[in-house]
């Protein structure tokens, strides 16, 4: 399947992976789509990302630096579970200054930015 394709396919609550040319990553859960756009929140960050459905990349900005979603390999339930409870948590507690992950919420990060990294969406 084309890279085009497998951005078209995300919806609400689908979980992917976005990197920075500084080589910065997130892990994105999509918020809202409409025509042209994904709508998408940083997990760890709850940053705001807006993505053409087209190529993936975020609109350059002054403020913000440009990402692109890179991979949108499917996650296992247990690690999908895991990640929407980050962020849920994360969503609950904005302006906080710190939240401690529990050793199986650090595993799911790591697991999941592992197997995102190792599944890349094809070249344009």
């Amino acid at each position: 399947m084309k890279r085009r394709e497998l951005i078209a396919r995300l919806g609400p609550g689908d979980l992917f992976h976005a990197a920075f040319p500084n080589g910065a990553v997130r892990v994105c859960i999509a918020t809202s789509i409409e025509d042209a756009r994904l709508s998408a929140r940083s997990i760890t960050t709850q940053e705001d990302y807006s993505f053409d459905r087209m190529t993936g990349a975020t609109a350059p900005d002054i403020d913000v630096a440009v990402c692109t979603i890179d991979s949108v390999h499917p996650l296992p339930t247990a690690i999908c579970n895991s990640l929407r409870e980050i962020d849920h948590r994360y969503a609950m507690l904005r302006g906080l200054d710190e939240l401690r992950l529990s050793d199986a919420e650090q595993r799911a990060l790591l697991d999941a930015g592992s197997l995102f990294e190792t599944n890349p969406l094809p070249a344009a």
